[in-house]
């Protein structure tokens, strides 16, 4: 096969991969529970998910927090 057939291959085979993956994978996923319950977690506190930087948001400092003091703990030999 001439290379220029290889790329057109490639190129379509990529495009496809895409389209699969955002027309079916993504909205397959997007039916699990765990997935429902964290869009409902955001929704309730009007955080919208496409918009936002984590550390930008007021929910986020009691986990940021969480997360920075049981770095602490690894780091002194201690575990929680």
């Amino acid at each position: 096969m001439k290379l220029r057939n290889r790329r057109r291959v490639a190129l379509t085979g990529c495009i496809i991969a895409i389209v699969s993956i955002w027309g079916a994978v993504l909205p397959w996923l997007s039916s699990y529970h765990h997935v429902q319950e964290r869009l409902q977690f955001l929704d309730d506190r009007g955080i919208d998910p496409s918009a936002m930087f984590y550390t930008e948001l007021e929910a986020m400092e009691p986990i940021l927090n969480r997360i920075e003091g049981r770095s602490n703990h690894s780091e002194s030999g201690t575990s929680l």
